[in-house]
């Protein structure tokens, strides 16, 4: 099985084969339309070729283009945690359940980031599911959903309340925002700039260790070990988080 990376401005999506077909994991920002049409032109795969977008969370990064993708092509189904479909609704990232960025350089450099990009608002067109789309409550099998790939999705909560993850027999994992590679110089240790509950986020971790993940493969850096998971699992500390604004 060959995974397709498809790169977009900040966030890497995956187009994993599905017979003639493919699932999509995430799809960027709703500014990244023109990349994501020239990437998969470029990959000879039209957007009738997706057959299902695995969203792992609602942040604006992973679902700015859930609605293009659904008016193109209805017949696509968008596969999400429960506790998602409320927060896509909002069309914002939703701040409400506490947490905050892992440290204070991170925290310095997203307020800089923020000022010079004053458009950047955290905001996301808002999704309403139709009776095509597939929400799951607790771990389930792709095959369960009537996918043929070998690989069950997990929920993996910390970053966001509606955080999963798929992970493939073959212990390939995409993890959206469960675990990342961006930013180690700043102290990051594998996580994602901004977490909500921190002692969520590693248990989520402890998850993905006990299901024999082999290979993370994060929404934002590059493709890594299992290992780096079991050697920086509780480095970052909640006392050294900051709030975000």
């Amino acid at each position: 099985m060959e995974i397709i990376k498809l790169k977009l401005s900040a966030t890497m999506c995956y187009l994993i084969p599905i017979k003639n077909k493919y699932l999509l994991v995430d799809t960027g920002y709703e500014k990244d339309k023109a990349l994501f049409y020239k990437s998969l032109s470029n990959l000879n795969i039209s957007i009738n070729d997706i057959a299902y977008v695995l969203l792992t969370h609602h942040h604006d990064d992973h679902a700015g283009l859930l609605n293009e993708i659904k008016t193109c092509n209805k017949s696509c189904r968008i596969i999400m945690h429960e506790k998602c479909v409320a927060l896509l609704e909002k069309g914002k990232n939703n701040m409400s359940s506490g947490g905050g960025y892992i440290n204070r350089r991170v925290n310095m450099m997203i307020k800089i980031f923020k000022k010079m990009n004053k458009e950047w608002d955290f905001t996301f067109p808002a999704y309403k599911i139709d009776s095509n789309d597939i929400i799951i409550s607790d771990q389930t099998t792709l095959r369960e959903i009537g996918i043929d790939i070998p690989g069950k999705i997990i929920y993996t909560p910390g970053h966001t309340v509606d955080s999963i993850s798929l992970l493939l027999d073959n212990g390939i994992c995409f993890v959206g925002d469960a675990a990342a590679n961006m930013l180690g110089f700043m102290g990051t240790k594998y996580c994602v700039i901004f977490i909500a509950d921190l002692k969520q986020y590693y248990q989520s971790w402890e998850k993905l260790i006990n299901q024999n993940v082999k290979m993370i493969y994060p929404a934002h850096g590059e493709i890594f070990g299992i290992e780096k998971l079991k050697k920086n699992i509780y480095k970052n500390k909640k006392d050294n988080m900051v709030k975000a604004d």
